[in-house]
């Protein structure tokens, strides 16, 4: 008995080990080896869609637009990368780094997530789709709720 409850546990690591070796590797927003004017091109056409980065709050969005305007400019200055000046290469990286975590971080929180809940009262499942963002907006609003009813004692909403 002892040797089947090993033999058990062990495939149960091996598959948590398998499964986490899968997991997707988180994929950088601006690729080595491409040209840097068609990437920023390409995220400023992303970010004006209206899809891609839908959930971006508008002073992250800024901040990644200002950064890709320095980033355009410098380029545009320095067309040949090897002649780039030292100074420009660190604030080119600079730049790079913010609108990669900010865009990465927009990803994420793009993720749709689908979860089978039963509704209060029935035993029937349903598939409810959100994403990552819509998630974390609802449970601030119900935390909110709750906040305002142990304050106020007030239960209409």
């Amino acid at each position: 008995m002892k040797g089947m409850t090993r033999v058990a546990a062990t495939a149960v690591l091996l598959m948590c080990m398998g499964a986490t070796a899968h997991a997707a590797p988180k994929k950088e927003v601006f690729e080595p080896g491409k040209p840097l004017s068609e990437q920023i091109t390409k995220i400023e056409i992303d970010l004006n869609d209206g899809e891609t980065y839908a959930e971006l709050a508008l002073p992250e969005r800024s901040r990644v637009r200002e950064a890709l305007t320095r980033m355009r400019a410098v380029v545009e200055q320095y067309p040949e990368q090897k002649a780039l000046p030292e100074s420009a290469r660190m604030a080119l990286f600079n730049d790079q780094q913010v609108v990669n975590t900010v865009l990465t971080q927009a990803r994420e929180d793009s993720r749709l997530i689908c979860k089978r809940e039963k509704a209060i009262g029935s035993n029937m499942p349903v598939t409810q789709c959100m994403t990552v963002a819509q998630r974390e907006r609802i449970k601030a609003q119900a935390q909110g709720r709750m906040d305002k009813t142990q304050r106020v004692g007030n239960y209409s909403y």
